[in-house]
């Protein structure tokens, strides 16, 4: 399948009436998608003749370190959905049922944990391109800069979809994770 066909797809199932790809999702794949060029820069630089022997051994280590966290953001953006499906199925539970409000509970925190790890991800990204930037080629600065943008970006919606659990979330220890989590990301960005 060409690229942008897949894009396209994706797009559509964020387009449909259907909740889940979401906001979740979407933050999860922006951040993906920032941490991708940050690898094609670093790549790209690696590959250029002039780039000397000490930049290209440095960048190496962070294209592997990047390329780790590139695969964990491509796991959020389902996992996302999965919690979403978990807090479906704990809903569906008949009112009368006694683990009904510990599986709500249960759910509505994983479906906050999954953008507070995105975020989390997306924020070590942002500390890689932070140690490769001065190193990257200048022609193809522009990419990482528009790869921080997406990050940042990312980090900013993933603190929007955990409000939107947090609202709902009863455990006052899980309440202040999350909140101290919110704002360790907003300072981030």
């Amino acid at each position: 399948m060409e690229w942008f066909k897949a894009a396209e797809k994706f797009n559509q199932a964020l387009a449909s009436s259907d909740p889940t790809p979401g906001g979740g999702a979407a933050a999860a794949m922006a951040a993906a998608m920032g941490c991708s060029l940050a690898l094609m820069a670093a790549q790209t630089t690696v590959n250029r003749k002039n780039t000397a022997a000490e930049i290209k051994n440095k960048l190496e280590q962070h294209i592997r370190k990047l390329g780790a966290l590139k695969g964990q953001l491509n796991n959020y953006i389902q996992e996302d959905g999965a919690a979403y499906s978990a807090y479906l199925v704990a809903k569906k539970l008949p009112k009368e049922d006694a683990d009904r409000q510990k599986a709500m509970q249960d759910s509505l925190i994983y479906a906050a944990r999954i953008p507070a790890d995105t975020a989390t991800t997306a924020i070590q990204c942002l500390r890689e391109i932070d140690l490769i930037k001065d190193h990257i080629a200048p022609i193809i600065m522009s990419d990482i800069f528009c790869a921080q943008h997406l990050l940042k970006s990312a980090v900013r919606c993933c603190v929007e979809n955990i409000k939107a659990n947090l609202e709902l979330i009863k455990d006052d220890d899980w309440q202040k994770k999350f909140r101290q989590h919110i704002e360790v990301f907003l300072k981030s960005c």
